[in-house]
């Protein structure tokens, strides 16, 4: 199977991975905010959000140094398994601190332990994930995704009508429950995976010193993400504070659904490319890497052209029609301004592969942060106007200096091979 084969296949399974899950995640929203009323609900929100995000720190440089690793380890059941033990080790370690602090925060002890394990639970499914990707089981995660929400739906709804409990107890023990489901199914067809390759049997268990590996690479990612999230977050706080809340809050109900929609859309892409560029790197097709790259690329732009036309033609009317947002020229060049600052993020997101299979990592958060303070001097110095629109603009400053600044030495190679071609062409004539 050609690479771009093995990506078809895996985009649509992974497409799916997410919107069944997404489509039981809007399902439940309207249930819960009837049992609990908006404010429980935003209260318990922002605790798991903040768990999950808590998470991407603690283990996404594990989860992004298995991708990259797992192909090119001789050993791949024993590579695996003390990867899970890193990513349990690691999670120990945060476990009691995490406790305390949100002890300290909530000042109820038994929330905090729940959070833990909550915590605990979803850094190592996190773990085991990636090398179900790095397997091409794109299947399993579907399957293992829609178990979590059907279970995390379930159990919530079964505790708050029945178990007498508070609320925020009654969700987080459903999400515990529902991520160790996600887990205990993911490490059987991990098991199966690896005994229908012989792995088991065959594994000589020799030592990996994968912590000094996978830091190396996977920490700079960890301060990667989280220059990543406070691009499209800090906006949103200036504009709270210049513009207002309600201001605010139409420009994040577009910015929602619209990056949010989009990236849907997108993001299985990257999901299901990683382990396929990272297995071809090892193999050395770097031509057929560069191909697969141009053509998605292609494929991105497509969609934005497309997505740009529609947007104008009826898109913005069923946007503010949904939202219940005023129909005017500023919130609908708003709305474009999100799209474009979107695709331009995707297509970086994209770019940046190739520094991550060379593991430069250090780099990208370098670039990263380079985009974030670019945009947070844009709001200093521009604050003054007052314009609601500088807060997207900002937003799509940012994206497309991370794509620049990342692209340069790319750019660089076009002229070289340019002189090259035209040195050719003359000794031809």
């Amino acid at each position: 199977m050609d690479l771009f084969s093995r990506f078809k296949k895996d985009y649509f399974n992974y497409l799916i991975s997410i919107i069944l899950p997404a489509s039981i995640s809007g399902v439940s929203i309207p249930v819960f905010k009837h049992l609990l009323g908006a404010k429980g609900y935003g209260k318990f929100s922002i605790w798991l959000n903040a768990i999950l995000i808590i998470t991407a720190i603690l283990s996404g440089w594990i989860s992004q140094s298995i991708i990259r690793f797992f192909p090119a380890s001789s050993d791949k059941y024993s590579f695996s398994k003390k990867a899970i033990a890193l990513s349990v080790f690691t999670q120990f370690i945060f476990f009691i601190p995490v406790l305390i602090g949100v002890w300290y925060f909530s000042h109820d002890i038994w929330l905090s332990i729940l959070c833990s394990l909550v915590l605990l639970a979803t850094s190592i499914q996190f773990t085991i994930l990636p090398i179900i990707q790095s397997g091409f089981l794109s299947k399993k995660i579907i399957s293992s995704e829609t178990m979590r929400m059907l279970a995390y739906l379930a159990c919530s709804v079964f505790l708050l009508k029945f178990s007498g409990i508070s609320y925020m107890y009654s969700l987080f023990i459903a999400a515990f429950a529902s991520y160790s489901i996600s887990l205990i199914y993911l490490i059987i067809q991990a098991h199966k995976f690896f005994k229908a390759k012989n792995a088991i049997v065959n594994s000589i268990n020799q030592p990996a010193h994968l912590f000094k590996s996978f830091f190396k690479y996977g920490a700079p990612l960890s301060l990667w993400f989280v220059f990543a999230y406070l691009l499209s977050y800090i906006d949103k706080l200036f504009m709270f504070k210049y513009s207002g809340a309600e201001a605010q809050g139409n420009y994040q109900a577009i910015f929602d659904l619209l990056f949010r929609g989009i990236t849907i859309i997108i993001s299985p892409i990257v999901t299901s490319l990683f382990p396929i560029l990272t297995s071809a790197y090892v193999r050395g097709d770097n031509t057929q890497i560069r191909k697969l790259m141009k053509k998605i690329i292609n494929y991105e732009l497509t969609g934005f052209l497309a997505a740009s036309i529609l947007y104008w033609l009826f898109g913005y009317r069923l946007l503010f029609f949904i939202l219940k947002i005023p129909d005017n020229f500023t919130f609908k060049l708003m709305g474009f301004i999100v799209i474009c600052g979107t695709f331009i993020w995707q297509i970086a997101i994209l770019a940046q592969k190739r520094f991550e299979l060379k593991q430069k990592t250090f780099f990208l958060s370098g670039m990263v942060f380079i985009a974030f303070l670019t945009q947070l001097l844009f709001y200093i110095i521009f604050k003054k106007y007052n314009n609601q629109l500088l807060y997207p603009l900002g937003f799509l400053l940012s994206a497309f200096v991370y794509l620049v600044l990342i692209s340069v030495s790319e750019l660089r190679t076009i002229p070289k091979s340019l002189k090259q071609k035209s040195k050719y062409w003359n000794s031809k004539f």
